[in-house]
């Protein structure tokens, strides 16, 4: 009875398979929800069919009530009263069906029926069937009345009374047709009793009815009676007896049923029995192949009722391999896939679902297509379910895919399983193959009638897993495919969930392919409010970005700031004026390309400005000063240098752009600025503080501030070790000046000679000796120097001193008389001689000594002084008027040969001194007149201009054109600060507004293009008011930038000149000679060279080309009218001469000149003394007075002598 019940379990579980295997039910994932089908209406009709056979039941057993009444007594009452139990059967069956169905009497009431229980129903049909039985014992269907009334007693659970009639029956009619079908009923009373052994008797008495309908179903009980009393093989025969009974082709309906349960029920019972390998060949000889195949599905289900699942592939396996066409091979195929995924031998069950698919590709019943996707949807969902509690199972997730493909690859095209391929698109996503995701993705989203939402999500996953794609690898082919997928979303699905990110990712890919253009009109209106502050964000930073490849950098401003306008995190807001700051110092960077660098910095600066705690604005502000220098523009880069280290004063730059504003200052004169610099420099940099500070000293100095200078040096004075304290104390020295006494100089200069601080000490000793020299104090001065060539010092230390016992040697050489009487005149003669040997030994040796040209040349030119006042001294030396007149002669002649030899070393002495310089003087500066003879004129002494003398040149224009400079009239007077022009500056310096021409003269120095002018402007300044060492000091650095320049040689020379005396400056005006420069200053050089080479053509030219007051101021008239007179146009110097006497009617000197001209060049003696008349009328001078009368005398006592004249 347990088997049975077993059986009967298996049996349901078939037919709950089968039906859902005929559900073409679809979907694998968790969300699905499938709803059952609707029973309703067809529950509603049974019920209407039930109430009109109620209806019909009740009238007729109504009906039949009344006949009976009516035939009571008669003989067809119990025919009548039959028909009457029968009727109560019936109406037990439709009282069934209410109950079963749970239909209330208001629902009955409703129709028009008064509900009646089938119990009732059957009691009813019970009493009838007794009274028949009781009143009418004779009746001929006794038999039928016995059979029925057991069958109603057996409803009604009098089992032991049905049990009684059915004996009753079978004893009572033995040959009546009801005792095989009452030993049927019987038996299974019995049977269900689990009296197997009397149900057994009952089913094989049927034995003896085999032309009985219940002769087969006796066999089929007999069998089971069997089975369940450990009789198999009985019941084994017995059932293959009903099989051959009912064979397979008989056309009732009954037989083959019972033919099915008994093949059915011999699974069970050789499956117990037989080895598994002998199963398929058993029933193979019982049954057809259809029925094989149901036998082998029996079998397995048996199988697996007690777990035997390996050995269920044994007789499957050999019924699809002798089989494999059969229709039920789908079946089997379905059961070893079941199977072996109970066994978990999952590559079996893909080996089997392969083999399943292919033999439904070739059958054309739809079952077997139903059948496989029922198949491979049961191993899909089940192996998607443990696939997603287990996702890094990464050999499991390949087993479902395996799965997937195998069913998606039969998939029916016309109805294709969305579900099931978004399921496997999830999957291959999981697993990272990301490019099959994206396919099987779009496909379902391609699908024909597809549920809106999953049309949505399977398009987004399309689109999500090529963007994931793309991250492993980037191929334009895919993007391409994710533009399409992107542009398909938006159309389809204007208001979808993603709908922003899918704008913003098409946005992005035409961003990333620069399709400017349509990423903007994809990205703008997601940069407006949204929902998603993070792609509205990321879509910001994009468009920013698009902004700044195409360098539109105002409109990244303009952006960026309405995004901050319109409210954002503190953050983002940061981020924002960080990208505000770049784009604005970005437009700056382009637009300032081709604008004017002082534009350039001024947009730096405003930048920096607005942006001065920012980096990048510090970034521009040192930009600012980088473009300044480079542009020439270096005032206003050190300018900007503080400024910029005043503002980042941690900058590790600071030290660096201090030293660079320094050299700016110092090369732009501006010593001003470049003093306090340096004083900030010391303390930025203290290693090199004590340097720095010297050199803000040495500036002070330069720029005359003496006194501060002073105080700087003594500061330093006390950090200083004992070396650098010379250095300091000679500084502190030249911050005197020109003062000649000062308590504190004095204080100086003894500390300096009683610590003996070479060269320092002798450069004060040879201080003394000139100041006693200039004195006039020939003695102390000569004993100093003699001192100090005594010093331990180097010869050309000590050149100077014994240059100093030169001059006075020199002085007593010139002072020497060479008067005497006739007995004195030798030894007078060889004083003469010795003086000048002493003198010329000094100088010489003062040419040895020295290394410095300049104290060569004053040594050269004081021997050229000696020879010249020698030869004088000779040649017009006084003859003792005791000789007689031919002796005179004689000794004159002597006296002349003797000069001879030191006329020759005068030249040589010239010309070793044109080696050293071009200009100088020729003769001595002053006349003696009381030895000069009456006999001879005087020729004028070569003398140069007086640095006083000597006029600062102011250009017309800062630039040179190829005939040189053009000099500014000295009428100009307009002075406009406004106007960086020559004419404005020289105005400004010709009207004595000095600081506003240092004002326009800085602004020259402030760039590299006119800084050497400006630095000139500034020297002529620094002379204007005396300030020596500034002037020469800004000289030297115009130089330094423009050596060649002519205006700027000449302002060294004349600079030097008024420091250093002509010697210093001679070099300079050397130079501008040999550029042939012209103003009347250097015209004046020019012609006095001239005229010292003895050049008196171009000696005259140069003159002519001066104006009488130039040739007065400059003292050329005498060398002019000379120079003429030596040229052969005795006339024409007349006629000068005349012309200067008419201007300046008190010049004594050229009255002289004129009276020379007159007696030496045109031998008009009486023009002469009255010309010597004229100038002894103007004379002053004591010895010139006495001197002009003896001349005038002398012409008029000797009518026809003119002797030569004076030479030098």
């Amino acid at each position: 009875m347990k088997l049975l019940l077993v059986l009967s379990s298996l049996t349901l579980s078939l037919s709950i398979a089968a039906q859902a295997m005929q559900e073409n039910t679809k979907g694998l994932l968790p969300e699905v929800r499938l709803d059952a089908k609707n029973e309703d209406k067809n529950q509603e009709k049974a019920f209407q069919s039930e109430v009109l056979i109620t209806k019909s039941e009740n009238k007729a057993i109504e009906a039949l009530t009344r006949i009976i009444a009516k035939k009571k007594g008669s003989a067809e009452e119990p025919d009548l009263l039959f028909r009457l139990a029968e009727l109560y059967m019936r109406r037990a069956k439709s009282g069934r069906f209410f109950d079963l169905s749970q239909t209330t009497d208001l629902q009955l009431t409703k129709v028009g029926i008064t509900n009646q229980k089938s119990q009732a129903a059957l009691k009813s049909a019970i009493q009838v069937y007794n009274r028949i039985e009781k009143e009418y014992p004779k009746y001929k269907g006794l038999d039928a009345v016995y059979f029925n009334n057991a069958l109603a007693h057996l409803q009604t659970k009098q089992t032991e009374r049905a049990k009684s009639l059915y004996d009753q029956l079978i004893a009572s009619f033995p040959k009546s047709t009801l005792v095989s079908d009452a030993l049927l009923e019987v038996g299974e009373i019995y049977y269900f009793q689990q009296n197997f052994t009397t149900a057994l008797d009952k089913f094989k008495a049927i034995e003896k009815f085999p032309a009985s309908k219940a002769y087969p179903y006796g066999l089929y009980k007999s069998a089971w009676c069997h089975y369940n009393l450990k009789q198999t093989d009985q019941g084994v025969h017995q059932l293959l007896a009903v099989v051959r009974q009912n064979p397979a082709g008989d056309p009732d309906a009954k037989k083959y049923n019972l033919r099915k349960e008994a093949l059915r029920d011999l699974t069970l019972f050789v499956g117990e029995t037989l080895a598994p390998e002998q199963l398929f060949s058993f029933f193979e000889k019982i049954t057809t192949e259809e029925e094989l195949g149901e036998s082998m599905m029996a079998l397995s289900q048996l199988f697996e009722s007690h777990s035997r699942f390996s050995e269920i592939n044994i007789f499957v396996k050999e019924f699809i391999d002798k089989h494999p066409s059969s229709p039920q091979a789908v079946k089997c195929y379905a059961k070893l896939i079941d199977v072996n995924e109970t066994l978990k031998l999952r590559p079996q069950v893909l080996v089997n679902l392969k083999k399943m698919a292919e033999f439904c590709q070739a059958q054309v019943h739809a079952d077997c297509k139903t059948n496989f996707r029922s198949a491979s949807l049961e191993i899909s969902k089940k192996w998607w379910d443990i696939w997603l509690k287990n996702k890094k199972n990464t050999e499991f997730s390949k087993l479902t895919e395996q799965a997937f493909e195998i069913l998606l690859s039969n998939d029916d095209l016309l109805k294709p399983d969305s579900k099931s391929r978004y399921a496997y698109a999830e999957l291959l996503f999981q697993q990272g193959k990301f490019e099959q995701a994206s396919k099987n993705y779009e496909e379902v989203a391609n699908h024909q009638g597809l549920d809106k939402t999953l049309a949505h999500d399977a398009l987004y996953g399309a689109l999500y897993s090529v963007e994931k794609q793309l991250e492993l690898k980037d191929d334009s082919v895919e993007v391409e495919r994710q533009k399409t997928l992107a542009a398909q979303y938006v159309k389809n699905f204007e208001n979808g969930e993603h709908i922003v990110s899918i704008k913003y990712k098409l946005g992005f890919i035409a961003y990333k392919q620069a399709d400017y253009d349509l990423a903007l009109k994809s990205l703008l209106p997601l940069t407006k409010k949204s929902k998603f502050p993070e792609i509205k964000v990321k879509s910001e930073d994009i468009v920013l970005d698009i902004y700044n490849i195409q360098k539109d950098f105002k409109l990244i401003q303009s952006f960026a700031k309405n995004l901050v306008k319109d409210g954002v995190n503190d953050r983002r807001t940061k981020n924002l004026t960080k990208i505000i700051e770049e784009a604005n110092y970005s437009q700056i960077q382009a637009e300032s390309e081709n604008l004017p660098a002082l534009k350039r910095i001024d947009q730096l600066r405003l930048f920096a400005k607005e942006y001065s705690t920012s980096k990048l604005g510090q970034d521009a502000f040192w930009q600012s000063i980088s473009l300044a220098y480079s542009n020439g523009y270096d005032v206003m880069g050190a300018e900007l240098s503080l400024a910029y280290v005043k503002q980042y004063p941690q900058d590790k730059r600071k030290v660096d752009a201090t030293k660079e504003a320094v050299k700016a200052f110092i090369d732009a004169g501006q010593l001003k600025q470049a003093i306090p610099t340096l004083r900030e420099l010391a303390q930025s940099e203290p290693a090199q503080g004590f340097k720095h500070l010297e050199l803000s000293c040495d500036l002070q100095r330069i720029n005359d501030q003496l006194p501060e200078a002073r105080g700087c040096y003594k500061a330093l004075f006390e950090k200083a070790d004992k070396n650098k304290r010379v250095d300091l104390l000679a500084k502190m020295m030249r911050t005197f000046k020109d003062a000649k006494s000062s308590a504190e100089l004095e204080s100086i200069q003894n500390q300096i000679l009683k610590d003996n601080i070479e060269p320092y000490a002798t450069t004060i000793l040879i201080a003394q000796a000139k100041a006693f020299l200039a004195d006039q104090k020939y003695t102390q001065a000569f004993n100093l120097s003699l001192k100090i060539n005594a010093r331990p010092v180097d010869a050309d230390a000590r050149a100077e001193a014994r240059l100093i016992q030169a001059a006075v040697l020199e002085k007593e050489f010139v002072s020497q008389s060479v008067k005497a009487r006739e007995n004195k005149f030798a030894m007078v003669l060889s004083l003469k001689t010795e003086k000048l040997d002493k003198a010329y030994t000094a100088y010489s040796t003062t040419i040895k000594m020295s290394k410095s040209d300049k104290i060569q040349v004053q040594a050269l030119q004081g021997i050229d002084r000696l020879y010249a006042n020698f030869i004088e001294a000779l040649t017009n030396m006084p003859v003792p008027t005791s000789l007689t007149p031919d002796e005179q002669k004689t000794l004159r002649v002597e006296l002349v040969k003797m000069s001879q030899p030191f006329k020759q070393k005068q030249i040589d002495n010239l010309a070793q001194l044109r080696k050293i310089s071009q200009l100088s003087t020729g003769t001595s500066e002053s006349v003696n007149w009381a030895e000069v003879s009456v006999e001879k004129t005087i020729e004028p002494r070569l003398q140069f201009p007086a640095a006083k003398k000597l006029s600062s040149f102011f250009p017309s224009s800062f630039l040179i054109s190829k005939d040189g400079y053009t000099r500014l009239p000295a009428s100009e007077k307009k002075c406009d600060v406004q106007s960086l022009t020559a004419s404005s500056v020289g105005g400004c310096i010709q009207t004595k507004k000095y600081d506003d021409a240092e004002a326009l003269a800085f602004k020259l120095t402030a760039t590299k293009e006119n800084r050497a002018m400006g630095l000139y402007y500034l020297s002529v300044l620094a002379d204007k008011k005396d300030h020596s060492d500034k002037a020469l000091w800004m000289i030297e650095k115009a130089l330094a930038l423009d050596p060649e320049n002519s205006v700027l040689n000449y302002q060294k020379g004349k600079v030097l000149y008024s420091v250093e005396g002509i010697n210093s400056a001679l070099p300079f005006f050397e130079k501008i000679l040999d550029m042939k420069k012209t103003s009347p200053d250097l015209v004046v050089m020019s012609a006095v060279k001239s005229f010292s080479d003895r050049d008196y053509i171009s000696a005259t030219e140069e003159f002519s080309r001066l104006s009488n007051d130039e040739l007065y101021t400059y003292g050329m008239g005498l060398l002019y009218v000379e120079a003429a007179a030596q040229k052969g146009e005795t006339a024409q110097a007349l006629r000068l001469a005349s012309t200067f006497l008419n201007w300046k009617p008190d010049y004594v000197d050229m009255f002289i000149e004129q009276a020379r001209v007159q007696e030496h060049f045109a031998l008009n003696k009486e023009g002469a003394i009255v010309s010597y008349q004229k100038a002894l009328s103007k004379s002053a001078n004591a010895d010139q007075k006495d001197w002009l009368k003896r001349k005038i005398e002398f012409l008029k006592n000797n009518n026809n002598q003119i002797t030569s004249y004076v030479g030098g």
